[in-house]
């Protein structure tokens, strides 16, 4: 079974039967590569993702304007969604079952 994937410029073919991952560019250019160097090729472009995606970006230049003050913090309480009166529950006040471990010895 093949999977394939046609992008713009290049084709990603995934061949099941013989366990291979091609790259083919549109000028026909090819890159073949076994199951062990493909599964490294995909770890590699996780690892730019992630990195890429959890990069923390600074903000050179930009300052937050002066006037505006800071956002005191809301009491979750005040939130639409927190019911003041529910009970609270604590985990004293919950019936676990005896499990057979819990009487062993040790």
């Amino acid at each position: 079974m093949k999977i394939t994937k046609n992008l713009k410029y290049a084709t990603f073919e995934w061949d099941d039967e013989v366990k291979t991952f091609t790259i083919i560019e549109e000028d026909g250019n090819k890159v073949i590569l076994n199951k062990v160097y493909s599964f490294a090729f995909m770890r590699f472009v996780i690892r730019m993702a992630q990195r890429n995606w959890f990069r923390k970006i600074k903000n050179v230049g930009v300052n937050k304007p002066a006037d505006k003050p800071a956002e005191k913090p809301v009491e979750l309480a005040e939130h639409p969604w927190e019911d003041p009166d529910q009970m609270m529950l604590e985990m004293r006040d919950a019936k676990m079952p005896d499990r057979d471990w819990d009487k062993l010895p040790f």
